[in-house]
């Protein structure tokens, strides 16, 4: 089956961690996916996996801006020489250009909601929905039909999965090593999130937590992995609080597996409108005691769903800092007993394999539907 993902960039974050994880499992299994997109981080390893690649201006989230017509007009170009049997579009923007596509090709699409959108006029004017809707998360899938009235009926749950073996597998010691060197940790505990650097995710309240915590663990460390608008910020108010020297801020990583292996404790902090939590489920099958502050739709459900960390109320400074001290000091045995109930959770409920099998039948059903 020959599939068209469309995607808004390639840059590192979940979505787009999603499109090239999904597309390079659809290839292993003898699929021909291409992804549309345009640039960003992930070029490097969409050329590695050999997946053809379709660059598009479409770095926007704006339905009305002229990127949207442009990408459209030169997908339309590449697909009239050379057509896919399905669309699947994984942004909003993306939607819209999945949507001008299947009404002048006559080639079926469908959708996938990483998270929750606000009901603006673009969104009323065109839904975009395509012939099915996958949500990501139970919370996703309630938006869906309360907020933009999708049929139930055309709505799959599908969460997310990741290859739960990677993750599990040791990082060679000469690895992290390495990655200590270059971040100049010290041989101290090391407490970190993967998380973009915007407001919405909180990072400053970690950063926050640190002094108390320090005051306890004087060696402690915080590993900060992301980039964002809000790194800037972040570094000035690790200086203001006198912690700067404990603080390292690695910068967009593609690959976390490393990162993940060096940290005693992973705090996730979650979007105020997170979809799912893929940081999270990557620290479950990494098997690292797991802190995670309460927040997000998706990622609250996913918290529910899979009981594994010890959470804390957004704003809740002393609570995370004696939360993450509590996780520091319960000692091997109980992270090994915590760290194997979160990697089997992984492999039985969120593995790649599953997902991916799941979204194949989702395609099958889409081309039955488009085949009456």
């Amino acid at each position: 089956m020959k599939v068209l993902h469309l995607t808004s960039h390639l840059d590192v974050g979940g979505i787009s961690r999603y499109t090239v994880s999904l597309a390079a499992e659809l290839a292993q299994r003898g699929h021909r996916p291409i992804i549309g997109a345009d640039g960003g981080e992930l070029d490097a390893q969409v050329r590695s996996l050999g997946l053809p690649h379709w660059r598009v201006p479409l770095h926007t989230s704006a339905e009305f801006s002229p990127q949207v017509a442009l990408a459209a007009w030169r997908l339309a170009t590449h697909l009239e020489q050379e057509p896919v049997d399905l669309i699947h579009a994984h942004t909003r923007v993306a939607q819209v250009v999945a949507a001008r596509l299947s009404r002048r090709l006559h080639t079926p699409y469908l959708t996938t909601w990483h998270g929750f959108f606000r009901s603006n006029l673009g969104r009323r004017l065109w839904p975009c929905t395509g012939l099915l809707t996958i949500a990501i998360s139970e919370p996703v899938r309630q938006h869906l039909i309360r907020d933009f009235g999708v049929p139930e009926a055309r709505i799959r749950l599908i969460p997310h999965g990741i290859d739960a073996a990677l993750f599990a597998s040791p990082v060679e010691p000469a690895v992290q090593q390495r990655l200590r060197e270059q971040l100049q940790l010290s041989e101290g505990p090391v407490i970190g999130t993967v998380a973009r650097l915007v407001k919405s995710k909180g990072v400053d309240q970690l950063l926050r937590s640190l002094p108390h915590i320090r005051a306890a663990a004087p060696t402690a460390q915080l590993l900060i992995v992301g980039d964002g608008e809000e790194r800037a910020p972040l570094e000035q108010l690790a200086g203001e609080l006198g912690v700067a020297s404990a603080v390292r801020f690695s910068g967009t990583l593609t690959q976390t597996r490393a990162a993940l292996s060096l940290m005693q404790v992973f705090v996730f902090l979650p979007a105020e409108e997170e979809g799912f939590g893929l940081a999270l489920l990557e620290a479950m099958a990494a098997g690292r005691p797991i802190v995670a502050v309460r927040r997000g739709g998706g990622s609250t459900w996913l918290l529910d769903e899979s009981r594994v960390a010890m959470a804390v109320e957004p704003g809740d400074v002393a609570g995370l800092a004696a939360t993450v001290l509590r996780s520091l000091q319960d000692g091997e045995e109980a992270a090994r007993a915590s760290a194997a109930h979160a990697q089997a959770l992984v492999r039985d409920r969120f593995s790649l394999s599953r997902m991916v099998d799941a979204v194949e039948s989702v395609y099958q059903e889409v081309l039955r539907i488009a085949s009456r």
